[in-house]
């Protein structure tokens, strides 16, 4: 049992270094919305029938709060500096464990987009198509500069994850829009669904 385990594995590597070596033409961590537009339509075409049945317990407004905010919060903890009693520094991450934690936050994120497109959580509206793409997008892009070390780069992505996120719970949420966002578009704070 043992030696197939080890010779499973032995193949999983060897097929996941080979498709490394194919560079850069397979790497779709620098992928913008365009790219991924494509990538997100073929979920339009899977019946709801096919789920597994606890596929959509968790409400969305508990994925919203408990697994895409915990996620975003894994790029944004890296991002800046803060000012306190020991002076400013720098939360941008200082050693390459830190970026890979970085990176993975992005990548985990970018596949959570997933998610938001299932038969039962996906909206019948372009709007909702484009701004999953575009956090997909962009969680690919912050993935990509933490892979780079890249701080502004990184930090751009995470402003602008901050504007995707607001514009979507703007859209179809706007009680969870922040009160900025919501005075910028003119519009009052309506209460939550109950």
């Amino acid at each position: 049992m043992r030696t197939s385990g080890f010779i499973g594995a032995a193949l999983l590597l060897a097929t996941l270094a080979g498709c490394k070596s194919q560079g850069d033409a397979n790497d779709i961590r620098g992928a913008d919305y365009a790219a991924e537009e494509g990538n997100l339509t073929f979920m339009e075409d899977v019946p709801a029938d096919q789920l597994p049945p606890d596929t959509l317990a968790l409400p969305m407004k508990e994925i919203m709060a408990h697994v895409f905010q915990f996620s975003g919060e894994g790029i944004w903890k890296w991002q800046g500096y803060i000012n306190d009693e020991k002076g400013e520094r720098s939360l941008f991450p200082k050693n390459d464990e830190e970026w890979e934690q970085a990176e993975s936050a992005g990548l985990t994120l970018a596949e959570l987009t997933n998610v938001l497109l299932l038969p039962g959580r996906r909206v019948d509206d372009p709007r909702w198509a484009k701004a999953v793409a575009d956090v997909r997008a962009i969680a690919l892009r912050a993935a990509k500069a933490a892979e780079n070390k890249d701080e502004e780069a990184f930090f751009n992505a995470g402003g602008e994850l901050d504007t995707a996120c607001e514009s979507c719970h703007l859209a179809f949420a706007p009680w969870s829009a922040k009160p900025h966002t919501l005075q910028a578009a003119g519009k009052a704070m309506p209460a939550p669904p109950k």
